[in-house]
């Protein structure tokens, strides 16, 4: 192995896309999800954190296929790290999002207590009627304990 790849093994899986799908922002879920946040469910324009239930349930595949991509399962710990959702317009109740997204970052990092983790930076993005409405960033830490 390289030491490069010794310093990043999964370097490649940078740009790799997921299947991506679509997603239908059912009316009852943004009345749900607002009381749940103690928002206001009268309130026209969904609650930002649908756009990253959205994305999630839209990627095209389940947390353990994206696990396998990084050689971790459930069992490992992953964590997830960062967040940050970007609206480039409000989200619509009933309306049906095209979800895509792609590994952005992978490092390789080294705690002295913690030891060894990977810091995965993954996208989502959704479109509605062929318009960028929101990109979800975040990030899942995977613990690399010695097997």
């Amino acid at each position: 192995m390289s030491d490069a790849a010794e310093l990043n093994p999964y370097a490649d899986r940078i740009g790799r896309a997921f299947p991506g799908g679509t997603y239908d922002l059912a009316s009852w879920r943004c009345w749900l999800v607002a009381d749940t946040l103690v928002d206001d469910p009268y309130d026209e324009t969904p609650h930002p954190v649908l756009a990253w239930m959205a994305g999630v349930a839209g990627m095209g595949m389940t947390w353990d296929d994206l696990f396998v991509w990084f050689d971790a399962t459930a069992n490992d710990g992953p964590m997830f790290g960062e967040h940050r959702t970007t609206l480039h317009r409000p989200l619509e109740p009933g309306a049906s999002y095209d979800v895509s997204g792609r590994i952005v970052s992978v490092d390789r990092k080294v705690g002295r207590r913690a030891g060894a983790f990977d810091i995965v930076g993954y996208e989502l993005d959704l479109h509605h009627d062929g318009e960028h409405v929101a990109r979800c960033y975040n990030s899942i830490v995977f613990p690399r304990r010695s097997r």
